[in-house]
């Protein structure tokens, strides 16, 4: 019953009592110190902030200098790439002259160099001009559906297998050793990006590659998307196609290997 009691003759809690009682007196010195206390903590705070917005626009000027440095630098190396490429297809194609003319000395040399002429246009290594087959493969007019690096990809085996002799995607020579990639929102060929409209090359009989080529799966699927998803599809013939050589190919070959120390 004391307890009882005691709620009802001190029904304040014995701390909202002292301060009341504190209140009463005057005494607000320890809330003024409240007060003062949160105003500074508020003006650290905002005094850090300012200093920290100084500095990030101190430093923005020399982070933009640093980038423009290296888009610079960026530039110049393809620049220079582009230089020594156009350098070693100079090399090549007059190395190329100088070995017909020497292999045109004898009828088996003419003969060997049919061989490396019919190799060299397999392999990609040289550029090659003649009608046949231009395809264009284009993003929706909406922009949400897009062509993707497997359109590609299966467009460029339908038109190896409708009998194409060489086949080019934006000026990318295709080989054994070409890749067609996605890498985010990019389609990379020969690892060089490539935009939309996608243009897709191939030098062959234009008559006999766009037969094969338009009653192929691959065309009758691109012409589905082309009706469900708005991609934009179409292939004509070309009395004049223009394919450069391969970038960069590193021939590979096998050799024999020696055989084993104690073993015959």
């Amino acid at each position: 019953m004391s307890l009882l009691v005691d709620i009802a003759s001190q029904a304040l809690d014995p701390g909202y009592a002292d301060a009341a009682a504190r209140r009463a007196r005057g005494d607000q010195g320890g809330d003024r110190r409240h007060v003062w206390l949160t105003v500074a903590g508020v003006l650290a705070a905002t005094l850090l902030v300012v200093i920290a917005g100084v500095q990030a626009h101190r430093s923005a000027p020399n982070a933009s200098r640093s980038r423009e440095r290296l888009v610079a630098s960026v530039q110049a190396h393809g620049r220079s790439v582009d230089a020594l490429q156009k350098r070693l297809d100079r090399l090549r194609a007059e190395t190329t002259d100088l070995r017909d003319v020497a292999l045109a000395s004898s009828s088996a040399g003419e003969r060997l160099a049919g061989r490396l002429a019919a190799q060299e246009l397999a392999a990609g290594t040289v550029a090659v001009t003649g009608p046949g087959l231009h395809v264009t493969l284009d993003d929706a007019a909406n922009g949400e559906n897009r062509v993707l690096d497997r359109d590609l990809q299966a467009t460029v085996n339908a038109l190896w297998a409708a009998g194409a002799e060489a086949v080019a995607v934006d000026g990318q020579r295709m080989t054994a050793q070409s890749a067609i990639r996605q890498a985010g929102d990019a389609v990379l060929v020969n690892f060089e990006p490539v935009s939309a409209p996608y243009d897709v090359e191939a030098v062959g009989d234009p008559v006999a590659l766009e037969t094969a080529f338009g009653s192929s799966a691959t065309a009758s699927r691109l012409r589905a998307y082309a009706q469900l998803y708005g991609l934009r599809f179409r292939y004509t013939r070309s009395d004049s196609v223009h394919l450069p050589a391969a970038p960069g190919l590193t021939l590979r070959y096998a050799r024999l290997a020696s055989s084993s120390p104690g073993r015959r």
